[in-house]
């Protein structure tokens, strides 16, 4: 009984192949295309598609899946038969790995800007205000 694995990175485009299936039919289409580029580029005997990228293909629902997806595939030989396990990769870029741009805000930065400075506007309106009711009253 001899196991092999073998692991590769895919990109599958599905358009625009989509565009010419009917709307209610897209993502189940959808799977079947990915079930194929598999076994052309693996010559897998079985796929098995994780519940992470089932449920990746079927989050918009049926007619609107995603335009292509980038997939591992794990190929593991046992006694004679090929089975492939597709995986979803996630691909999150980390802040950390952003290259530091100057000038540029970071979002939260940006919101804690804005309220200090609001804060400031509301003191200025509140000083003029009272500047006003000292002056009616001086004029009364």
């Amino acid at each position: 009984m001899s196991q092999e694995a073998i692991e590769s990175i895919f990109t599958i485009p599905f358009y625009p192949q989509l565009n010419k299936t009917a709307p209610y039919r897209r993502t189940p289409r959808a799977i079947r295309m990915l079930k194929q580029y598999i076994v052309k580029h693996t010559k897998a005997d079985t796929i098995v598609i994780t519940n992470d990228l089932n449920e990746f293909m079927w989050k918009r629902g049926i007619q609107k899946p995603p335009r292509k997806i980038k997939v591992r595939a794990i190929v593991e030989t046992i006694d004679e038969e090929k089975i492939a396990t597709v995986e979803l990769i996630h691909e999150k870029v980390e802040i950390s790995a952003r290259p530091d741009l100057e000038g540029i805000a970071i979002p939260g930065e940006l919101e804690e800007e804005e309220e200090e400075e609001e804060e400031e506007d509301t003191s200025d309106v509140e000083e003029i205000q009272e500047e006003v009711k000292e002056e009616v009253k001086e004029e009364e």
